[in-house]
């Protein structure tokens, strides 16, 4: 039984399908939408760390479009269906234009980080993998008839995610030694996500008593859990 795709998550990979393969060949929607860090720099195209997240660059096919679909599918939607649509776009977006924003910035500290081009939304894919990993770490997931861990699933879709970009650049002939800075946008997207959902903050479990601080009586705290918002 597939995962319901929700309408926030959908309409984030719709987006992007449809100005990468509508406007993707286009050369100038290729630049004005493309972050080039040193143009950045020289105060050119501010605008393309959003833009970029929403258009796969010429030549990398059907597969980014297919690991954005899926990783929205599997794992946004669920994440969307514990947030709420709005926080959910917000999260990716914000985790999407930082992470673009911060190789502008360590452009200006680094030559070879300036000399890469960047577009996709392996960013968003990132966050969004990262995300769910810590939410639903307790958890486990429906894939047909068997339920797995979602630790393994979040690991892998994040490093696809994260290391995709990458091997888009090796394939289109860049040398190694100049193609690691692909690696920056989905590993500050996780950051960013890991800031959100912030694991390292101690839940209570719901329906754990507790003594109020002001008073010191006992009051009963409840708290929701995955389970209650998903239900």
């Amino acid at each position: 039984m597939l995962p319901r795709f929700r309408r926030g998550a959908f309409a984030l990979f719709a987006l992007v399908f449809l100005v990468t393969m509508l406007l993707g060949d286009r050369a100038a929607i290729a630049t004005a939408t493309t972050v080039d860090p040193a143009a950045i720099a020289a105060g050119e195209r501010w605008w393309t760390p959003l833009t970029a997240l929403f258009r796969y660059a010429e030549g990398v096919g059907m597969w980014a479009l297919l690991v954005t679909l899926l990783v929205q599918w599997v794992l946004g939607s669920r994440l969307e269906g514990f947030w709420g649509a709005t926080r959910y776009l917000v999260m990716v977006t914000v985790a999407g234009v930082v992470a673009y924003g911060g190789v502008v910035a360590l452009g200006l500290l680094s030559p070879a980080i300036a000399g890469l081009d960047h577009a996709g939304a392996a960013p968003i894919d990132a966050a969004a993998a990262v995300a769910f990993g810590f939410v639903f770490s307790r958890e486990r997931m429906s894939l047909g008839s068997r339920e797995v861990p979602t630790i393994p699933i979040a690991v892998g879709a994040a490093t696809l995610a994260i290391g995709f970009p990458l091997l888009v650049a090796l394939v289109a002939g860049t040398p190694a030694a100049g193609a690691w800075p692909a690696l920056i946008p989905g590993l500050l997207a996780g950051l960013v996500a890991t800031v959100f959902v912030q694991p390292w903050r101690k839940r209570e479990n719901s329906g754990k008593v507790g003594r109020n601080k002001a008073s010191g009586q006992t009051h009963l705290r409840v708290v929701k859990t995955p389970e209650d918002m998903l239900n």
